[in-house]
């Protein structure tokens, strides 16, 4: 059974298909991305351009043409927050669902974390062992802890790396009291919602999501090494680099090592609001996770057939209409 998993974001439209029969760790045989730029084209206030919708239908319609080479026996499509969170945000799925032919689902954003949470089980976790995971999305930043494959507490806060760079980060590159502004309006909110967190037992501390990647490359490389796959993202890096990617241009941020263009306008507010996470909560470093959300999905489905006991299209059906709103 052929899977294609059609996610939906603020930088692209990700389509992957994943083959459910053929192992316990089903992974991407093919996949294809198109750019929707929606964290461009949406205001400060959240409202997706008239461009911004276009632009997603475009990216959507590339992906579902490009699948049908592939015939993906079942096609699931999801928004992420970008989608979830944007005031006219029901306009955009009904559109996007045209587009793709099926129904664009959301997750809540503590579900969307816990997902999050399971793929970096699945790679990092030990049974019985504490993780903590720490996830900066486009919408939300979310810290997740846990025993085992799903968390027992998630926080999910609504600062994500694009929708700080709207409110807080306009200029480009921004001034020192719009940086200033950004991190005097996030610490009191972060530090009381993660109150809870510091002095108790964190265990394996994991960090989740791309931004957090680049950001690892970044504070890992050196002027004459690029670190392709570092295995970290220290907070003392981190902080070093912030007034450095504060006094750049988004054209400057994104040919530093690790920033992709996509995301060079984002990176630094993403920078921001993991440097005062990891604040709150008293971590030094994150180990990297490679996956994410989408592999957090692929084995929410392969156990949802599982327990069916076998795979059919009648079995991830009903598993996505228990997952999605």
């Amino acid at each position: 059974m052929r899977l294609g998993l059609l996610d939906v974001g603020s930088a692209a439209a990700h389509l992957e298909v994943v083959d459910l029969d053929r192992s316990r760790l089903p992974r991407a045989s093919w996949s294809h991305k198109a750019r929707t730029r929606l964290a461009e084209n949406t205001t400060p206030d959240g409202v997706v351009t008239a461009l911004g919708i276009e632009q997603a239908e475009r990216a959507v319609r590339e992906c579902v043409r490009a699948a049908r080479t592939e015939a993906p026996d079942v096609l699931v499509a999801y928004g992420t927050s970008a989608v979830r969170d944007a005031v006219n945000g029901v306009e955009l799925r009904r559109c996007l669902g045209d587009v793709a032919g099926v129904r664009i689902g959301v997750l809540t954003p503590r579900d969307e974390a816990a997902l999050t949470y399971h793929a970096a089980w699945r790679w990092h976790g030990r049974a019985g062992a504490t993780m903590t995971t720490v996830d900066i999305g486009g919408g939300t930043s979310d810290v997740a802890t846990g025993a085992g494959p799903y968390p027992d507490d998630v926080v999910s806060l609504p600062f994500g790396a694009a929708r700080l760079t709207r409110q807080y980060l306009p200029g480009d590159p921004p001034g020192p009291d719009q940086v200033e502004e950004l991190v005097s309006a996030i610490r009191g909110d972060v530090r009381r919602s993660l109150r809870h967190l510091p002095g108790t037992e964190l265990g394996h501390p994991v960090a989740l999501s791309k931004v957090l990647r680049q950001l690892a490359v970044l504070t890992e490389s050196s002027g004459v090494r690029a670190v392709r796959h570092p295995d970290r993202l220290a907070r003392a890096n981190l902080e070093s680099w912030i007034p450095k990617l504060a006094s750049l241009s988004q054209a400057e941020r994104a040919k530093l090592p690790g920033v992709s263009r996509t995301r060079a306008r984002r990176i630094l507010a993403g920078a921001v609001v993991a440097e005062v996470i990891l604040d709150a909560i008293g971590l030094e470093q994150l180990e990297i996770c490679p996956w994410g959300l989408r592999e957090g999905m692929v084995f929410r489905f392969a156990e949802a057939c599982e327990r069916a006991g076998g795979v059919s299209g009648e079995t991830l059906h009903a598993a996505s209409a228990e997952i999605f709103t």
